[in-house]
């Protein structure tokens, strides 16, 4: 007959380490500091004894699970794996855990997943809406439970926000457009569901207005994707009108405007000039190089955690003050620095 042993137990763990229950409990949930050669103690003590922390047991004990939900609209988006990578990075400095929903940009996908995610009764939710107005039911049901970070796009006033200025970034783009000689532009991107579409557009439309009103009017809206981006590039080619320069509201549809261009034998930048926006791995890989927008995703995901493990209630959780923008830097590159004149 087989006999299964008991797994061991935190004080035998504390007794091969010669430290205290305590002791091996906060090296290993990172509540409190421990000092690095006892917690080095613990640690292996643990190892070696296979001990596996009763999470059910520690919830219960200390109303924490330890764990954050995410829930991004799209992880295919080449953007969001960089965020997540940078928060998940920060939650395990602080030993939590992360778990990740994707909404598949559905509000109704969203608010489920909120739904479960509280269910789980995960420690807090940072959350990128994947609409600016009909997400804010679901921010608003999390953020009346745990505490909630928006985090790269917002949906509801009032809950914290992280992310970049985004109006300050596209203007940048378009001044350094026009410092290369452009006066005529097109710009490709999605609807404005998206807080941050809705504010790209406005500071490409603000600022190209004042050099070429009709340029303002030349928009073209439909998805964050490489298919959207070669759709938008067929329509501006079958115009016969084509711009000094097409500015694209992410990377993902630069692309797709620069694989059509390429197909129809205009060249960029020797034809017209073109930008995207996150700067991903895809900008830099491109050819020609793409000219984009680099947004501080170390700094993003930091603040993010910093805000989402407030203790609820707190003066930082969830107040109309935590709005955190950073500066994003436009990266130029071949794509947008010569035009033929």
């Amino acid at each position: 007959m087989f006999r299964i042993s008991a797994p061991p137990t935190i004080r035998q763990v504390a007794k091969a380490a010669g430290v205290s229950p305590a002791t091996v409990s906060r090296a290993l949930h990172g509540t409190r500091p421990v000092r690095p050669e006892l917690r080095a103690r613990a640690l292996e003590a643990a190892d070696r004894l296979n001990y596996r922390a009763n999470r059910v047991a520690q919830a219960l004990r200390t109303r924490s699970t330890g764990t954050v939900g995410m829930v991004v609209p799209n992880v295919a988006n080449p953007f969001f794996p960089v965020v997540i990578q940078a928060v998940e990075k920060e939650l395990r400095r602080h030993g939590v855990h992360l778990l990740l929903c994707d909404s598949g940009d559905d509000v109704r996908e969203e608010a489920e997943l909120v739904r479960s995610l509280l269910d789980h009764r995960i420690d807090g939710i940072l959350i990128s809406p994947c609409d600016r107005l009909s997400s804010r039911a679901a921010v608003r049901l999390a953020a009346s439970t745990v505490a909630v970070t928006q985090i790269d796009r917002w949906a509801l006033p009032g809950t914290s926000y992280v992310g970049v200025d985004q109006e300050a970034a596209m203007t940048e783009v378009i001044e350094h457009l026009i410092a290369e000689g452009c006066r005529r532009f097109a710009y490709v991107s999605s609807t404005s569901r998206a807080s941050t579409a809705a504010e790209r557009l406005r500071a490409y439309r603000r600022r190209v207005r004042r050099v070429h009103a009709p340029s303002a009017g030349r928009v073209y809206q439909g998805k964050f994707s490489l298919e959207w981006g070669r759709e938008a590039a067929r329509q501006i080619v079958a115009e016969r009108d084509l711009p000094d320069a097409i500015v694209c509201a992410n990377d993902l549809v630069a692309l797709g405007v620069l694989d059509v261009l390429r197909s129809k034998k205009v060249l960029v930048p020797e034809d017209v000039l073109l930008t995207g926006f996150d700067d991903t791995e895809l900008a830099s890989i491109a050819w020609p190089p793409l000219t984009s927008v680099r947004q501080p995703f170390e700094m993003i995901g930091r603040k993010g955690v910093e805000l989402v493990l407030s203790p609820k209630g707190s003066p930082r959780a969830g107040s109309a003050n935590d709005v955190h923008l950073f500066k994003a830097e436009v990266r130029v590159r071949e794509s947008s620095r010569r035009l033929r004149r």
